[in-house]
């Protein structure tokens, strides 16, 4: 089987400008501070750099090690597992920030999975992924936000 799932948080609408909300999104180093799904993430922003991640899937933190395939900035990035050829599961993970007008923007992530394990692990996981994709977004939306309202004075 190679077809593919989609496992998506919703569109959040941020009250932030995209670039704000991109530098949050790629300042690593500041994730503990608000990302309660993936407190933890160290990575270089380049194509191929490694993505060394804590993730909350339920049960606790677990590691997590992907790579950065695509960087397109200040508008997405994807990481993606090691997807060799002939691995019963694939997976690359976008996050997409498109600028709305000069003060919003959207944010989505989501996991595309693949190969002839992807359905078993969907069943296993997809729920969990969705949810603390769900909960990245909001955060992100929470912690933009409210940087947006300081620079503007208003927070």
């Amino acid at each position: 089987m190679s077809d593919t799932i989609t496992v998506s948080s919703d569109t959040v609408t941020i009250a932030a400008p995209a670039q704000l909300v991109w530098d949050v999104l790629v300042d690593f180093a500041r994730y503990p501070q608000w990302n309660q799904f993936c407190p933890s993430i160290e990575a270089t922003l380049e194509v191929g750099s490694p993505v060394v991640m804590k993730v909350d899937l339920g049960q606790g933190l677990q590691d997590q090690v992907e790579y950065i395939t695509l960087l397109e900035p200040p508008r997405k990035i994807t990481w993606s597992m090691e997807n060799n050829p002939g691995d019963p599961i694939h997976a690359d993970r976008s996050q997409v920030v498109e600028p709305v007008d000069e003060d919003h923007c959207t944010y989505v992530t989501y996991d595309i999975f693949s190969g002839e394990a992807a359905q078993q692990m969907v069943e296993m996981l997809g729920a969990p992924v969705e949810q603390g994709f769900k909960l990245c977004a909001q955060n992100l939306k929470a912690r933009a936000e409210a940087l947006y309202a300081q620079q503007r004075g208003t927070g």
